[in-house]
């Protein structure tokens, strides 16, 4: 085995680091990634991003997926719905082809072996501003109440936060990276995902999901022919196709030390597919998602195809990642 495989997950710090959803298609918005191993070499073809490699981290192995809608209006019938369909919408992405594509990463083994849907919480008492602080402290007392349970050390949690549309992110405690989301102005991000360490000690994975509105989008990027999201997609496939987008990069790059590039410009598995939509077809539901890279289609077609929406079968492991 080679020296990446026998080395444990490092413990988590409280860094800024998050990976997000950049309004250009094709852009990365990775903030705060660090390797804690020496990126693994892939012999042969390089392929079309050589840079991407596994840095040491560790991934969730088998997510166990938890919803958590933020906001008052979640409560009229017409958010419970949307709600409704957002968890199937979770629970039908754990069973389809895209599961076949991360398992090359490490996370399950395909297509309905790749974790579970848990469950649903609902947080009307938000501030309509969250910067990260905020977000940690609103997880943290939801431990602490018994909503959400405390993660394990590895932790196969991966939280998918839905904001409602009178909330906005505007975090600027790092001012180079300013993370503005649904905001009146100076937004910068479709979505994110991040952690943070709770008072116990353990790893907790989240991403956030902004509603997404057309004045979101407008706000965001104005120019929508330039945008990775568009104003001719329902709500619900926007936020679907970004919280592909997270998922992906989440499970792959939980601490933000474990399968990403360190170039900007092309960061996580995410990064270097967004604005790529496509649908999957789980039972009666057809559902939008954001293809995402393939390591193992860039090498064997030498950079020819990366970007997939799913697989027929669950892609083998890369050789050197995570034990």
């Amino acid at each position: 085995m080679s020296q990446v495989e026998n080395r444990q997950p490092r413990p988590v710090s409280s860094r800024a680091a998050r990976g997000g959803v950049h309004p250009s298609p094709r852009k990365g918005a990775l903030h705060g990634a660090r390797s804690v191993a020496a990126p693994v070499q892939f012999p042969g073809a390089a392929g079309r991003f050589p840079g991407f490699s596994y840095n040491g981290g560790p991934v969730i192995r088998m997510p166990e997926v938890r919803t958590s809608f933020w906001g008052s209006l979640w409560q009229d019938s017409s958010h419970q719905q949307r709600a409704t369909r957002l968890n199937q919408y979770h629970r039908d992405l754990l069973q389809s082809g895209f599961m076949n594509v991360l398992s090359q990463y490490g996370v399950g083994s395909g297509a309905g072996n790749a974790g579970q849907f848990i469950g649903a919480t609902f947080l009307p008492q938000v501030p309509n501003t969250l910067n990260e602080q905020i977000i940690h402290q609103t997880i943290q007392a939801a431990i602490n109440a018994g909503q959400l349970p405390e993660p394990g050390n590895p932790s196969n949690g991966a939280l998918i936060i839905y904001l409602d549309e009178n909330i906005g992110v505007d975090d600027q405690s790092d001012p180079q990276n300013r993370l503005v989301l649904c905001e009146p102005q100076s937004d910068d991000a479709f979505g994110y995902h991040s952690f943070f360490v709770t008072a116990a000690g353990n790893p907790f994975y989240y991403a956030v999901i902004p509603a997404l509105g057309d004045g979101c989008l407008t706000a965001t990027c104005p120019v929508d022919s330039q945008c990775s999201l568009h104003r001719a997609q329902t709500q619900e496939q926007r936020q679907t196709q970004v919280a592909s987008h997270e998922f992906a990069e989440m499970t792959t790059d939980p601490q933000l030390n474990a399968w990403f590039d360190p170039d900007p410009n092309t960061g996580e598995n995410g990064d270097i597919c967004n604005g790529e939509s496509d649908t999957i077809v789980v039972g009666s539901n057809t559902w939008t998602v954001q293809r995402t890279y393939s390591k193992q289609d860039d090498i064997q077609t030498d950079g020819g195809r990366f970007c997939l929406s799913q697989a027929p079968a669950p892609l083998p492991r890369l050789p050197n990642g995570p034990a």
